[in-house]
């Protein structure tokens, strides 16, 4: 799952959550707050369940959001964070991007921009491999650890514990974050917030709110209210 948001007033309060994140001032700096220090930026690179806040100043910014399991997502983060919670974009590329956001095919292109050349990846355990696959197909993301456990051969506990090694995130964490990604999927096309909802597992429209605001920082309806909001054509795995 990849997610572009572009408005005027997207973070809004101190924040963690599961995706990689790229924000960019689109015209002017944002200031920037992570593990105590304060940063006026264009452009900046942020680790998945790091906490931070993003001030656009009132002023238009574009934040990605890549699931960190992406091929791409583990790409950038290798290129631009290595073992760092953040870091910032050179201005170079900060202006590539600005360039990239003014085109076509927006998320693939904007994606694109930030990786490297070569692949510095070996592939991950089979069994995990399988596992994700399996949870992206799922109709409803809501299943129990018993269940994904059998379908790969292992204990509950060995598989909590190789699910946290190879994708650095809890099982029902994980699950959480497909069932918001799966809310926002149905309001962008057209569902209301009570259906988004309750088609994606949650109770009600404000049990969905108080997971985005917890994963994401902000209120559905400011992902929704965006000027613009784009996912690409397909996700890698």
């Amino acid at each position: 799952m990849s997610l572009l948001i572009r408005g005027a007033a997207i973070d809004v309060a101190a924040h963690r959550h599961h995706a990689l994140q790229v924000s960019i001032g689109c015209n002017e700096p944002l200031d920037f707050e992570c593990e105590g220090r304060s940063i006026s930026t264009a452009g900046i690179v942020t680790a998945p369940d790091v906490e931070h806040r993003l001030d656009s100043r009132g002023h238009e910014v574009a934040v990605l959001l890549l699931e960190p399991e992406q091929l791409s997502a583990r790409r950038i983060g290798a290129a631009w964070l290595g073992q760092r919670p953040f870091s910032l974009l050179p201005d170079h590329v900060t202006n590539k991007l600005r360039k990239v956001l003014a085109g076509k095919n927006t998320v693939d292109a904007f994606v694109g921009a930030l990786l490297p050349d070569e692949e510095p990846f070996s592939p991950s355990d089979s069994r995990i491999s399988l596992l994700l696959s399996y949870l992206h197909n799922l109709p409803e993301k809501r299943v129990s650890l018993g269940v994904l456990a059998k379908k790969v051969g292992l204990s509950e506990s060995r598989l909590s514990h190789l699910f946290k090694q190879e994708t650095g995130v809890a099982v029902r964490r994980y699950l959480l974050w497909l069932c918001l990604n799966d809310a926002m999927d149905r309001a962008m096309g057209g569902a209301s917030l009570t259906e988004a909802a309750h088609g994606a597992g949650f109770s009600d429209s404000a049990h969905l709110t108080r997971t985005c605001r917890a994963m994401f920082g902000i209120n559905p309806f400011a992902v929704l209210d965006s000027r613009f909001v784009q996912a690409p054509k397909g996700d890698d795995a």
